[in-house]
């Protein structure tokens, strides 16, 4: 299984989790505050399987916290294209796949770059 394949399991692992995480949130909290749980949710899955998953990279403290900065610019960009896409009067119910389609290759190649260590490829 390639690293793309992989990165797009995680994220719709991500995905599925975060949103089910919100719908049951919101049983009891507020949008706002369910939303928060949601992306807590989605953090917590990028951090533990995006180096070791993804990338065959060592899961350690600086792999963790490289993978929630990249994942935290990843939600900004993504918020600042859906703004973007809803000015330009996309649909919102396309707008969200649209933004996917530009931002996922910028999330990947930020943690290729950042998280893949090619020494983690070498076995003995």
């Amino acid at each position: 299984m390639t690293s793309i394949s992989k990165f797009i399991g995680v994220g719709a692992l991500t995905t599925l989790v975060s949103y089910s995480t919100y719908l049951l949130a919101l049983q009891i909290l507020a949008p706002m505050l369910a939303y928060i749980c949601a992306l807590i949710a989605s953090f917590i899955i990028q951090i533990g399987m995006m180096a070791p998953f993804v990338f065959k990279a060592k899961l350690t403290i600086r792999n963790a916290a490289t993978a929630a900065l990249i994942y935290a610019g990843y939600s900004t960009i993504f918020a600042v294209l859906m703004w973007f896409a809803l000015k330009l009067d996309v649909p919102p119910v396309l707008a969200p796949f649209i933004v996917i389609i530009i931002a996922s290759p910028l999330h990947f190649l930020a943690g290729k770059k950042w998280i893949h260590n090619p020494a983690d490829d070498i076995r003995m």
